[in-house]
């Protein structure tokens, strides 16, 4: 008999992604668009964009006039479901730390490193020490 071990797509990542910005304004705003974007999304229910064939795959009127005016042209309509994924988003001066079991967090990068953040993503399995005090 062989008995077969492997994981199963409930295994959590334990993300931690934590962005240094230069200054205290640059977290707060990314905090903020955040904040935005997670809004819209769930309006739009943007989670299961990245299910639809390509042809469907597209911003609504309302994302895309958000993104216009948050001059954030770094994002795709598949990114935006990303936003309403369980995650934690903290923000201490100028750091942000976001927690997540998911294991895609680019959105999230890309928004920190277009402000100018130094950032770090790591699992909190393997560093759990370093996920208490990065922030």
């Amino acid at each position: 008999m062989k008995i077969w071990n492997g994981y199963g797509s409930e295994h959590s990542m334990n993300l931690v992604l934590i962005g240094k910005f230069k200054l205290e304004q640059d977290a707060e705003k990314v905090e903020k668009d955040i904040s935005k974007l997670r809004t819209q999304a769930e309006k739009d229910d943007c989670y299961s964009i990245s299910f639809d064939e390509p042809k469907n795959q597209r911003f609504s009127d309302e994302m895309l006039s958000l993104l216009c005016s948050l001059k954030l042209n770094i994002l795709g309509p598949t990114d935006l479901g990303q936003f309403v994924s369980d995650h934690n988003l903290s923000r201490e001066g100028d750091r942000i730390k976001i927690t997540t079991d998911e294991a895609e967090v680019s959105a999230f990068v890309k928004l920190f490193i277009e402000a100018g953040a130094k950032v770090e993503v790591f699992s909190a399995h393997d560093y759990p020490s370093d996920s208490d005090g990065a922030n």
